[in-house]
């Protein structure tokens, strides 16, 4: 049972966040439950929606730490595998059994489909988060329904009132749980780690216990060879020129192509490629209706800009080892020195960070055809400058905990979208020459504020050369 205990507590030690967050879900949902049966009968189905809801985050969570943990030399362990199941049934007893149960208890219509739709939510999570191709056919799922939604509503209208629905939804979750659980129970080599500070965007959604592991599937290992091709190109390149001339800016350029590989000019232009593929699928898959505020777009851009900051917090503290052979290489007079190399070194992801802004910002423009464009562009520049140095800054110095880090990112997120929002009416009201230089006076001050200031704690603080915690 002890095992079986332990197992469980591996997502809150990786992941304490998204517990914290699934968890508060699930507890809102059994207080539905519970409240129901004293007021309205109503509340059932929120609160079995609450329920589900945090259930498929949680079962995400847990499927990237399964594909962490399952590893070839873990399958030695004594009854690894009946440990593993007893989790299993324990988490599906939290998740599945125990909120049927109460529904039940409540009156609620309908609770045997409820249970089998719970089952299969945290099925289709869990292979989801272990890297499963469920999740294009989840997002297909989501553009038929855009594309025919009375069509959707009749189906799920003669699927609420057939009695062969309940046993559907259990045996497609059976299907989904085999298929996501058997290439985890399969003792197979691993392929060589990637770099911490990859930028693909692949593993950008990776749990602690998995991070460096390579994408699976032909087209997630295709993508990564031509990232890992360029970045190869790009440090020769830079040797040739360290050869050639061995100046400070040559210098420079060598260590940013170790530390950041995927942050080269082909590497960005094709990561921007990629992104904009995507976006303009979705957009003329489900977007195409002016349903919305065209100013949304500006604040994705910068909001997608930022997601580099927090895998730089995680790869530093992974790179911590391998950083000591860089120490020795560059062979610094002080030990503020060798930070503050790494500092320079690590600004580069200011400017591609705001440039990733504007480019995102102009695909955006260019797709839901915005009538000002400029006004979104300027302030998604001012905003993206300033969100970076201030996120480039406390990801440096920040917590090590993977808890702490969270906040620290929630911190940061929240600050960029209030900034991008009152910017943007901040230029709406004074116009756009005196409102972007009010705003960029106050976000790029309080930027370069926060940026020198943790610069000199950082070039303050020891080396350090350890692994981080586990």
């Amino acid at each position: 049972m002890r095992a079986v205990w332990q197992l469980s507590l591996q997502l809150w030690r990786q992941m304490a966040v998204l517990v914290v967050l699934a968890g508060a879900l699930w507890l809102c949902g059994l207080g539905l439950l519970v409240w129901s049966t004293h007021t309205d009968a109503s509340l059932t189905g929120t609160g079995l929606g609450l329920v589900a809801f945090g259930g498929w985050f949680w079962h995400i969570g847990q499927g990237q730490m399964l594909r962490g943990l399952c590893r070839p030399e873990i399958h030695l362990l004594p009854r690894f595998r009946a440990r593993l199941a007893g989790a299993g049934a324990l988490d599906l007893t939290l998740w599945v059994a125990l909120p049927a149960m109460v529904a039940a208890l409540c009156g609620m219509p309908h609770v045997v489909m409820g249970a089998a739709g719970l089952l299969l939510i945290t099925a289709v999570g869990l292979a989801s988060g272990t890297g499963k191709r469920v999740g294009l056919f989840i997002w297909a799922g989501f553009i038929a329904v855009g594309w025919k939604p009375h069509l959707a509503a009749r189906v799920v209208d003669i699927a609420m009132h057939s009695p062969w629905t309940p046993a559907l939804l259990a045996l497609a979750a059976v299907l989904v749980f085999r298929l996501a659980l058997r290439p985890l129970l399969r003792i197979e080599d691993i392929e060589p780690d990637t770099s911490p500070l990859e930028s693909t965007g692949l593993g950008r959604m990776q749990s602690p216990a998995m991070q460096g592991r390579p994408a699976r599937g032909a087209i997630g290992k295709r993508i990564q060879g031509w990232f890992d091709g360029m970045a190869q190109r790009a440090m020769e390149r830079a040797l040739a020129a360290y050869r050639r001339h061995p100046g400070t800016r040559q210098r420079m350029t060598l260590i940013r192509s170790l530390l950041l590989p995927h942050d080269n000019p082909e590497a960005i232009a094709l990561r921007l490629v990629l992104v904009a593929a995507i976006v303009g699928a979705y957009f003329f898959a489900i977007l195409h209706r002016p349903h919305y505020n065209a100013a949304v777009v500006g604040a994705y851009a910068v909001l997608l800009s930022l997601t580099r900051f927090p895998q730089l917090g995680r790869g530093m503290l992974r790179m911590r080892p391998n950083l000591a052979d860089l120490y020795l290489t560059l062979a610094p007079e002080s030990r503020s020195e060798y930070q503050r190399t790494l500092v320079h070194a690590l600004l580069l992801l200011v400017p591609v960070t705001v440039l990733s802004a504007l480019a995102y910002t102009a695909l955006g423009i260019v797709l839901v055809h915005a009538t000002e464009p400029g006004r979104m562009l300027l302030t998604a520049a001012i905003v993206g400058a300033s969100a970076s140095l201030v996120a480039l800054a406390v990801h440096l110095i920040g917590p090590e905990g993977s808890f702490g880090r969270g906040l620290v990112n929630i911190a940061v997120v929240l600050g960029a979208m209030a900034s991008y929002w009152g910017g943007y009416l901040l230029l709406g009201l004074l116009g756009v020459e005196l409102g972007g230089a009010l705003l960029a006076l106050v976000a790029i001050s309080f930027g370069l504020g926060v940026w020198f200031a943790a610069q000199r704690e950082y070039q303050r603080r020891t080396p350090c050369f350890d692994p981080p915690p586990a």
